[in-house]
């Protein structure tokens, strides 16, 4: 076998050039045999290693872009982690999809800290303890992370009585850098009287301090990710209302945008763009799904009752098919559980829309995000380190 490939590998070098195989060929194979190739020669293991390549493969990955369908989703449920894949054209009316999730076991290195699901982008997931002491970068697929301290970036003012947290994580592709945020509500009684921001970046590997220059709202809702930006909703006492505060992470801005809005609404990504979703606490009319180009609703889906929504729920993205994914509580027959939650696909072309839920969990403590698996690293300098 081994001399068959020897003979194979020799001819093929006769036709094609060792960057033609890499930038051609290894780009557009899956992770794992990336992974397996590595072992072929030291060459090998140092340009499958690199950024570079990492950045080529991401590139010429079908699910990159941010438009792209969802297929794989990344899922914390308490303190654990799993990837979920589906696959519109396995068409698994009634399969276990359980077959489909799979745990992630990694050793974080932290026993006592919860980890909270920060952001997700281009295969690195960000993860934060309640104590912001530290975050980690981390790479599912590769299973290669990084632990960045915050040098204590974050504790609380002398002047405040209260502060909240509000983080977000996402990349930059117009200077080629991943950035987490964090922002310090500093509180004096029930007013907001300051936002204090930290910014990590990865590519120069430190923090720094950026102003806000606005009114401080209050920050209600957890980041999403747009076309390098961050978007959170957000409460304005000044005006009496609500906002949605964004920040782009390329030039380090922050920009506040009016929009109408209520506390039944929520933030999402629907086919690349940002969404605003609304839910009815009274499971009466119609639940909305807006698609925005802010401040401008571009088109507007109307979905029908018993969609399993409730004010804690996400919609994450569509397949190929105009499903979309859904998160909510279960129910049954039995009754309504809203400690134990579900992940569920409604199909769109179905008349009237079709709900069917894919996953059950314990624990009302769900984070579910697309994910889309690459070879990107996910610390400053190219060292890797192996969870």
């Amino acid at each position: 076998m081994s001399k068959m490939w020897e003979i194979k590998n020799k001819q093929l070098h006769s036709y094609l050039s060792d960057d033609l195989i890499i930038e051609e060929i290894l780009t557009r194979l899956p992770i794992k045999s990336i992974l397996r190739f590595k072992s072929v020669s030291k060459q090998w293991y140092s340009t499958l290693s690199s950024s570079d390549f990492a950045n080529a493969h991401l590139i010429k990955s079908p699910f990159s872009h941010p438009s792209a369908p969802v297929n794989t989703l990344f899922i914390t449920s308490g303190k654990n982690h799993y990837l979920f894949s589906y696959d519109d054209d396995d068409d698994q009316i009634s399969g276990n999809f359980e077959d489909n999730l799979v745990k992630l076991d990694v050793d974080f290195g932290v026993e006592k800290d919860h980890l909270r699901l920060t952001g997700c982008c281009n295969g690195l997931v960000c993860l934060t303890p309640a104590s912001y002491e530290y975050f980690i970068i981390w790479n599912p697929a590769t299973r290669m992370l990084h632990k960045y301290p915050s040098h204590g970036y974050f504790k609380r003012p002398d002047e405040a009585n209260h502060v909240s947290i509000t983080c977000g994580f996402g990349y930059a592709s117009s200077v080629d850098d991943y950035k987490c945020v964090v922002i310090l509500s500093v509180y004096q009684g029930i007013t907001v009287t300051s936002n204090i921001v930290h910014v990590f970046s990865m590519r120069e590997n430190r923090w720094r301090k950026i102003d806000f220059f606005h009114d401080p709202p209050v920050f209600c809702s957890p980041s999403v990710l747009v076309r390098g930006k961050l978007y959170w909703s957000a409460y304005s006492t000044e005006q009496d209302g609500y906002l949605l505060v964004s920040f782009d992470l390329a030039v380090e801005r922050f920009d506040v945008i009016n929009i109408d809005w209520d506390e039944s609404d929520f933030l999402g990504v629907m086919r690349g763009c940002l969404s605003k979703c609304k839910y009815s606490e009274t499971f009466t009319g119609d639940k909305l799904l807006h698609i925005m180009e802010p401040p401008v609703i571009v088109k507007s889906i109307g979905l029908p009752k018993g969609l399993k929504l409730d004010p804690f729920s996400q919609m994450i993205g569509f397949t190929k098919t105009d499903k979309f994914f859904v998160t909510g509580p279960f129910s049954d027959e039995t009754g309504y559980f809203p400690s134990r939650r579900t992940l569920g696909i409604v199909d769109t072309c179905m008349e009237p829309m079709q709900y069917r839920m894919l996953l059950r969990f314990n624990d009302e403590l769900i984070t579910i995000v697309r994910y889309v698996p690459s070879l990107v690293l996910p610390f400053p300098i190219e060292k890797p380190s192996e969870a």
